[in-house]
Protein backbone atom coordinates (compact mmCIF):
# COMPACT_ATOMS: atom_id res chain seq x y z
CA UNK A 1 0.00 0.00 0.00
CA UNK A 2 2.90 2.34 0.33
CA UNK A 3 2.89 4.77 -2.23
CA UNK A 4 -1.37 4.76 -2.40
CA UNK A 5 -1.79 8.11 -0.39
CA UNK A 6 1.38 9.85 -2.02
CA UNK A 7 5.22 10.69 -2.00
CA UNK A 8 7.66 13.17 -2.00
CA UNK A 9 11.28 13.36 -3.93
CA UNK A 10 14.48 15.27 -3.00
CA UNK A 11 18.04 15.25 -3.82
CA UNK A 12 18.11 19.00 -2.28
CA UNK A 13 19.28 20.09 1.22
CA UNK A 14 15.55 21.24 1.98
CA UNK A 15 13.76 20.28 4.45
CA UNK A 16 10.63 18.21 3.50
CA UNK A 17 7.98 18.03 5.68
CA UNK A 18 4.41 16.08 5.28
CA UNK A 19 1.34 17.91 4.32
CA UNK A 20 -0.49 18.59 7.91
CA UNK A 21 -2.83 15.79 8.06
CA UNK A 22 -0.23 12.96 6.89
CA UNK A 23 2.88 11.97 8.09
CA UNK A 24 6.40 10.07 6.15
CA UNK A 25 6.21 7.01 7.00
CA UNK A 26 8.92 5.06 4.40
CA UNK A 27 12.23 6.49 3.38
CA UNK A 28 13.45 5.13 0.04
CA UNK A 29 17.80 5.69 -0.42
CA UNK A 30 18.60 6.13 -4.29
CA UNK A 31 21.69 6.84 -3.24
CA UNK A 32 24.63 6.74 -0.43
CA UNK A 33 22.68 9.33 1.99
CA UNK A 34 23.11 11.40 5.04
CA UNK A 35 20.74 13.45 7.16
CA UNK A 36 21.17 16.56 8.35
CA UNK A 37 17.93 16.22 10.51
CA UNK A 38 15.34 13.61 10.67
CA UNK A 39 12.30 14.17 13.51
CA UNK A 40 9.80 12.03 14.48
CA UNK A 41 6.26 12.24 15.40
CA UNK A 42 4.92 13.09 18.47
CA UNK A 43 3.09 10.31 19.77
CA UNK A 44 -0.59 10.77 19.85
CA UNK A 45 -0.67 9.62 23.49
CA UNK A 46 1.38 11.47 25.98
CA UNK A 47 2.86 8.57 28.16
CA UNK A 48 4.43 7.13 24.53
CA UNK A 49 7.62 8.06 24.04
CA UNK A 50 8.66 9.85 20.27
CA UNK A 51 7.97 7.42 17.20
CA UNK A 52 10.73 6.10 14.56
CA UNK A 53 14.33 6.94 14.83
CA UNK A 54 15.70 10.02 14.61
CA UNK A 55 18.82 12.13 14.75
CA UNK A 56 20.35 13.40 17.69
CA UNK A 57 20.70 17.16 16.77
CA UNK A 58 17.86 18.57 18.21
CA UNK A 59 17.09 18.85 21.61
CA UNK A 60 14.84 16.34 22.53
CA UNK A 61 15.00 13.87 20.32
CA UNK A 62 15.60 10.41 21.22
CA UNK A 63 14.83 7.07 19.44
CA UNK A 64 12.81 4.41 21.15
CA UNK A 65 15.83 2.57 23.34
CA UNK A 66 16.59 5.73 25.75
CA UNK A 67 16.68 3.17 28.61
CA UNK A 68 19.59 1.27 30.06
CA UNK A 69 19.66 -2.49 29.92
CA UNK A 70 17.11 -3.75 32.50
CA UNK A 71 14.98 -0.46 33.23
CA UNK A 72 12.94 -1.11 29.40
CA UNK A 73 9.12 -0.02 30.04
CA UNK A 74 6.33 -0.78 28.59
CA UNK A 75 7.02 1.76 25.37
CA UNK A 76 10.66 1.98 26.02
CA UNK A 77 13.57 -0.41 24.76
CA UNK A 78 17.11 -0.25 25.89
CA UNK A 79 20.38 -0.47 23.32
CA UNK A 80 20.29 1.35 20.01
CA UNK A 81 21.92 4.91 19.20
CA UNK A 82 20.91 7.85 17.78
CA UNK A 83 21.90 8.25 14.65
CA UNK A 84 24.71 11.23 13.53
CA UNK A 85 24.10 13.95 11.06
CA UNK A 86 24.35 17.14 10.39
CA UNK A 87 27.59 18.71 11.42
CA UNK A 88 28.99 15.14 13.22
CA UNK A 89 32.60 13.97 12.59
CA UNK A 90 31.46 10.39 11.80
CA UNK A 91 27.83 10.77 9.89
CA UNK A 92 25.70 8.01 9.81
CA UNK A 93 25.53 6.65 6.22
CA UNK A 94 22.22 4.89 4.62
CA UNK A 95 22.70 2.66 1.86
CA UNK A 96 21.89 2.93 -1.57
CA UNK A 97 18.56 0.55 -1.73
CA UNK A 98 17.75 0.66 1.83
CA UNK A 99 14.16 1.50 3.21
CA UNK A 100 13.47 2.42 6.53
CA UNK A 101 10.38 2.56 7.96
CA UNK A 102 8.60 4.84 10.59
CA UNK A 103 6.77 8.06 11.51
CA UNK A 104 8.56 11.44 10.96
CA UNK A 105 7.19 14.86 10.59
CA UNK A 106 10.37 16.17 8.31
CA UNK A 107 13.99 15.39 7.20
CA UNK A 108 16.97 17.09 5.47
CA UNK A 109 19.11 15.46 3.66
CA UNK A 110 22.66 16.47 2.35
CA UNK A 111 22.45 17.16 -0.94
CA UNK A 112 23.32 14.58 -3.49
CA UNK A 113 22.66 15.68 -7.02
CA UNK A 114 22.90 12.04 -8.74
CA UNK A 115 20.69 10.07 -6.09
CA UNK A 116 17.91 11.59 -3.32
CA UNK A 117 15.53 9.60 -1.37
CA UNK A 118 11.77 9.26 -2.20
CA UNK A 119 9.31 9.77 1.20
CA UNK A 120 6.18 7.65 1.27
CA UNK A 121 3.42 9.23 3.14
CA UNK A 122 0.05 7.98 5.50
CA UNK A 123 -2.71 9.72 7.53
CA UNK A 124 -2.21 10.35 10.93
CA UNK A 125 -5.52 8.78 11.72
CA UNK A 126 -3.70 5.09 11.33
CA UNK A 127 -0.65 6.08 12.96
CA UNK A 128 -0.11 4.28 16.02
Amino acid sequence: MFGQQGSIFTNTNTQVKAPTNMFICMIQFLADTTFDELSPMAAKSNQLPTTGICVGDNTGEKGMGTETAGNEADYIGSGGQIINAGSDSNLTKFPKGMIIYGAWESFTIDADADGGVIAYLDYKHRQY
